[in-house]
């Protein structure tokens, strides 16, 4: 079922938000729409990646031409000649790491290699990464994706590195509650909590072994990003926390999970195929993004073995 289900979710998003011209293809954040940025295109090569790990015949290197278009020197800018941000670079190297595994093609591993230096130099001092270049706030979306690619990498500056940031974060971005604060800024904490920020946060912390900090984390989150809560968080935060959950499935993640997909397939997919109806939440409105990670979502559950 959940197979089927991302298959069809995966051909909405080719037949719709795909434009090929002369051969080159371009990844559009609507169908109709403009050239997606890099936060929606590192969703798109994150979803390939799931579709050919369940069998699907994909291109996972349809994003490339995108890419190549926001590749500025040693990192990747939101749009052409626009920012470059630590998170998005963090993200494109996680799911170019996942590419590798699905594809075995050594051009992920580049990229992967490639933005974890950049990332790295994101660094600021007292600690945490800057979400942007010349940025002053220290998120929690660019320290934890940095430090859980930089663990992947396993590289002992990697791992110093990476103990380095998630400390910092423990101690500035760890709210009372357990879960991981959104920001600091100038010395201000913004507390908001977002699903993706748990889930990277998670990923870092397993694999330094920090399994006193990963246990409290998977509660609080559960406990929270759960029913309408999590019906109304933007699934490309919310595939975040789940990739990651579904890594070490129980019972208590799926009984959360499972009725959230069951209420995308029923309520918010539309006529057309796309993830846009029944009040579901969205990145910001322009449903590339959220289509991709509701595929990523769907491959992933049919990845696990256990009971429907």
């Amino acid at each position: 079922m959940w197979a089927g289900a991302a298959l069809d979710a995966w051909d909405a998003l080719l037949r719709d938000a795909m434009r090929a011209d002369g051969g080159r293809s371009e990844v559009r954040d609507a169908p109709g729409g403009s050239p997606a940025p890099l936060w929606p295109l590192v969703h798109v090569l994150w979803a390939a990646a799931e579709v050919v790990a369940i069998g699907g015949a994909v291109d996972v290197d349809l994003v490339r031409p995108s890419l190549r278009e926001l590749l500025r020197d040693d990192g990747y800018a939101a749009t052409p000649g626009g920012r470059r941000f630590y998170d998005d670079n963090a993200w494109l190297g996680l799911a170019s790491l996942r590419s590798l595994e699905t594809t075995g093609d050594e051009a992920h591993r580049r990229r992967a290699e490639r933005t974890t230096a950049f990332v790295r130099r994101g660094e600021a001092r007292g600690g945490g990464v800057r979400w942007a270049e010349r940025s002053p706030s220290r998120n929690a979306c660019s320290s934890a994706a940095a430090a859980w690619l930089a663990l992947e990498r396993g590289g002992p500056d990697d791992v110093a590195f990476a103990s380095r940031t998630m400390e910092w974060l423990a101690r500035t971005l760890r709210r009372p509650d357990g879960l991981i604060a959104d920001r600091v800024i100038r010395g201000k904490v913004v507390r908001t909590a977002w699903s993706y920020n748990q889930g990277a946060a998670i990923a870092a912390w397993v694999r330094l072994g920090r399994d006193d900090l990963v246990d409290d984390l998977v509660s609080s989150a559960l406990g929270r990003f759960r029913g309408d809560r999590l019906w109304h968080e933007p699934p490309a935060f919310a595939t975040i926390l789940f990739r990651v959950l579904l890594e070490r499935p129980t019972g208590s993640v799926l009984e959360i999970l499972d009725p959230y997909l069951d209420r995308l397939l029923v309520e918010g997919r539309d006529a057309s195929g796309w993830f846009t109806a029944g009040g579901m939440g969205s990145y910001d409105g322009r449903p590339t993004i959220d289509q991709a990670a509701v595929v990523q979502l769907l491959a992933l559950r049919s990845q696990i073995a256990a009971p429907r």
